[in-house]
């Protein structure tokens, strides 16, 4: 089993959930207004209604099978967002790590 890990700008919500269920995932755990510093900037708290300039994380564990599809999806909707920002950094990293369900 693998874990994946993707931060990702909330505003991107809505898509990543709809492709992870397309790609059949439906179980994780969504982690909202994550702040942080990055490679796109710093992402700080702000106190004001319909602010979005939050991250998520996302932590989905799969099955060794069902890595390949998923980090192929998230990929392609990755490469679709940068050429969309005409190559400049856009906030969103996906990583991978081993994982193994003891309870």
């Amino acid at each position: 089993m693998k874990t994946l890990m993707i931060v990702a700008r909330a505003s991107m919500m809505g898509e990543l959930e709809e492709l992870l269920h397309e790609n059949g995932i439906n179980a994780y755990s969504l982690l909202n207004k994550v702040l942080g510093k990055g490679q796109t900037g710093k992402v700080e708290a702000f106190f004001h209604p319909g602010y979005t300039g939050f991250n998520l994380m996302i932590l989905a564990v799969l099955p060794s099978d069902q890595v390949d599809r998923v980090v192929s999806a998230l990929k392609a909707f990755h490469t679709a967002r940068v050429k969309g920002a005409h190559g400049e950094p856009i906030p969103f990293k996906l990583f991978s790590f081993p994982c193994e369900e003891l309870i």
